[in-house]
C-alpha cells in the first residue's frame, strides 16, 4: 500500500532527524567542555550532561554505550 509506504517513510525520517539531532547537541556539548580548566564549578553538572545526552544517542542507535573508564584511561 503507498499511504502506508508514505507513513513508515515520514517515520523512518523523524527518526533520523532525531538522531541527527542528538549527535549535533551532543557534539556541541563536547566542543564546549572547558577541558583545560580543572576549577571550573560545574565540571560534574556539564559531564552529567554529555553522558546523558550520549546515553540518549546510543539509545536512539539501540546500543549499549560503555562508560566506565578504567583508572588507566583517566590518568590516575
Amino acid at each position: 500500500d503507498p499511504g502506508s509506504q508514505a507513513v513508515l517513510d515520514a517515520i523512518m525520517k523523524a527518526d533520523d532527524r532525531r538522531k541527527m539531532s542528538f549527535l549535533e547537541s551532543l557534539i556541541e556539548m563536547i566542543q564546549k567542555f572547558p577541558y583545560e580548566d580543572r576549577a571550573y564549578d560545574k565540571l560534574h553538572e556539564d559531564l552529567d550532561r554529555v553522558r546523558g545526552k550520549l546515553k540518549q544517542f546510543c539509545s536512539s542507535l539501540k546500543i549499549q554505550p560503555d562508560l566506565e573508564i578504567s583508572a588507566e584511561a583517566s590518568g590516575l
